[in-house]
């Protein structure tokens, strides 16, 4: 009977302590996991905690950073001619800072909406119309000659040469809008220079040569070689140049320039400005 309650006793001691392992092992395993979710809680990058448990000096740097990153959206305005400037690195490209304000070099550049745009022949190998032709049996023969590019040519075929009439024109097609500062006209270099007289330089948008703005006039008359340079009194737009003679010939010991007749004969013309 005795060895009866003792199995009992013994087995009820067995339950107690497999409960109690089961339980420690519970609460082990609990402890555990609220220990693993605290540590990727504490590791877990959240802004708007970190700014409130940092300390001022981690405040101080993420402030700095997103003043940073909010300024890659501001643009700073770019630097104009016209601006003051206090060394050519604060000026715009192909400009310089002149007496504490950014400018053109006005010898190489054109100012155009605050930039400083190259200068150059706007005419060289662009299309040509003439009012005549010396050459009568090829229309146009010649005529690109006035925009070849060549100077100082003493064949007359090379020259660009009209006929014999009281107001001889040439017109260049730039090709596309322009500004022009300037018109230049190369005598020929072989003779007769002295037919070049009373020049007028034009720009515009049309073939009628009413409706053109007067660039500048050479009154002359030019001797043989010599290079004129009509400067536009203000800055001209427009896609056609033309140089025409407006006065009737003044010379009076040739027959071929009787009752006043002209003859327009030139190496090169060019045309100084930029397209826009």
């Amino acid at each position: 009977m005795d060895s009866f309650y003792e199995r009992r006793k013994c087995c009820r001691c067995s339950v107690k302590q497999w409960i109690f392992s089961v339980l420690l092992v519970f609460v082990l395993v609990l402890g555990l996991a609220i220990l693993i979710s605290s540590a990727i809680f504490l590791h877990s990058p959240d802004d708007n905690q970190s700014s409130q448990c940092v300390g001022p000096l981690k405040q101080t740097r993420n402030q700095t950073k997103s003043a940073g990153n909010s300024s890659k959206f501001i643009h700073a305005k770019s630097p104009a001619v016209g601006d003051p400037c206090s060394d050519i690195n604060s000026c715009p490209e192909n400009s310089v800072c002149d007496s504490g304000q950014c400018s053109c070099n006005v010898t190489s550049y054109q100012e155009y909406n605050g930039e400083c745009l190259k200068v150059s022949n706007l005419a060289l190998g662009k299309a040509v119309f003439g009012s005549s032709n010396f050459y009568h049996w090829y229309v146009g023969e010649g005529w690109e000659n006035a925009v070849d590019g060549l100077t100082n040519v003493r064949e007359w075929k090379k020259l660009f040469h009209t006929a014999y009439e009281l107001y001889p024109w040439l017109s260049i097609a730039l090709g596309r809008l322009a500004l022009v500062r300037s018109v230049t006209v190369y005598n020929r270099v072989d003779n007769y220079g002295r037919w070049l007289h009373d020049v007028e330089a034009r720009v515009g948008n049309s073939s009628d040569w009413t409706k053109l703005s007067l660039c500048g006039t050479f009154v002359g008359p030019s001797d043989t070689g010599q290079v004129h340079v009509i400067e536009c009194g203000e800055l001209l737009s427009g896609t056609i140049v033309t140089v025409k003679i407006v006065q009737p010939n003044y010379i009076k010991d040739n027959p071929a320039a009787r009752g006043g007749m002209n003859c327009l004969v030139l190496e090169e013309v060019t045309v100084e400005g930029v397209f826009l």
